[in-house]
């Protein structure tokens, strides 16, 4: 049986296929209920946030590009009733999205999105409030996706959340709600059975953040099986330069450039801390997020855009982690047409291939 380090080591390159099944409707629509929504359909909330629904041809193309792995981001919210009965139509819609992503040959993360991000609206965070509530509706869920893909080899990974904090409580509650749920997601996976008794499960950090995640007080979940948990980080750091727009409200003095050699020595820095943490007990990360500002929001120096890109991939497959770029392909994170498989910019292809190359990745010649 493969090893979580060894299993992490051969997923390769990964893309996230943002965007699509985790958009959500938001402005004045946020009290939408199961009950309310008709007529809204899983193809319509693909579309909402200006992509294409998933289809096997934007899955070969991503392939084509030279990705192994897919992380396809799902929000759940409005097709989940509060005990977590799912919309069988929307389920289905996931399951299609899947089975095309496994028949082109890739490996795949499917998880719960922004049900936990930011805002009142997106559900999970109420927890600090209501666990009982909250945990009975994602227990549901959870056992709802397993049930669905218990049958499912080990190409599929489960991911439990995305980027969970609960910052209306102090810091000592917020990891152990976190902590609570981490354990309720693995053990809702493993009682289903199946593949799922000792399927790779991805865990979310708090907020999917380095420092918070490497703090003492967040704790991996007990496990049925030995070996099967993968950390789950996303990187955006600095964040005021890889995020922050030229007129964004969060960051006074966002950065146009990235590349000094403090700069450069704070991100090994930082994955150092995972390696220590979590890589050198025995527990792989995935870097399910990464990216920079990119199209008609990036004001910022190109080369400073490829030099954080390439570190940041070269950090993670360094150390045998797996690096997924976070990818709308139509607005602000711009990397890979979906329709045609190239790169919008040429100078990433390169790094991309020549990283596949260094690392003897599978696909190492591909989107040349």
């Amino acid at each position: 049986m493969v090893s979580a380090i060894d299993f992490v080591k051969d997923l390769g390159l990964g893309w996230n296929a943002g965007n699509t099944l985790d958009a959500f409707p938001c402005e004045g629509e946020r009290d939408r209920s199961l009950a309310a929504r008709k007529g809204w359909s899983p193809d319509d909330q693909q579309r909402l946030w200006h992509n294409e629904p998933l289809t096997l041809d934007i899955f070969r193309n991503v392939s084509k590009a030279g990705f192994a792995t897919v992380r396809i981001p799902v929000t759940w919210r409005d097709w989940v009733d509060a005990d977590g009965e799912v919309d069988p139509a929307f389920l289905g819609t996931v399951r299609h999205a899947v089975d095309d992503a496994l028949e082109a040959g890739l490996n795949v993360i499917v998880n719960v999105h922004h049900d936990g991000s930011v805002g009142d609206e997106l559900w999970i965070r109420k927890a600090s409030k209501d666990y009982e509530g909250v945990s009975r509706r994602y227990e549901g869920l959870w056992r709802a996706i397993a049930t669905c893909f218990k049958d499912y080899d080990e190409r599929l990974v489960l991911e439990g959340a995305n980027e969970v904090g609960f910052p209306d409580m102090p810091m000592d509650g917020a990891y152990e709600v976190l902590n609570r749920l981490n354990q309720l997601f693995v053990d809702t996976v493993r009682a289903t059975g199946s593949a799922n008794a000792d399927r790779f499960l991805l865990i979310p950090g708090y907020d999917a953040d380095t420092a918070k995640s490497c703090d003492p007080r967040y704790q991996l979940p007990q496990d049925s099986v030995a070996d099967r948990l993968i950390q789950s980080i996303h990187y955006y750091s600095p964040s005021e330069f890889a995020i922050a727009e030229h007129d964004c409200s969060w960051c006074d003095n966002p950065k146009l450039t990235w590349g000094t050699d403090a700069e450069v020595a704070a991100m090994r820095a930082d994955f150092d801390a995972l390696q220590r943490r979590f890589v050198d007990a025995g527990v792989p990360v995935i870097i399910g997020e990464y990216a920079v500002l990119t199209g008609e929001v990036d004001h910022k120096d190109h080369a400073s855009n490829v030099r954080w890109l390439e570190a940041v991939t070269r950090n993670a497959c360094e150390r045998g982690m797996c690096p997924i770029i976070w990818d709308t392909s139509s607005k602000e994170m711009c990397f890979v047409d979906r329709a045609t498989g190239e790169f919008f910019d040429p100078v990433v292809a390169s790094m991309f291939a020549a990283v596949r190359r260094d690392f003897c990745f599978a696909g190492q010649d591909a989107g040349q």
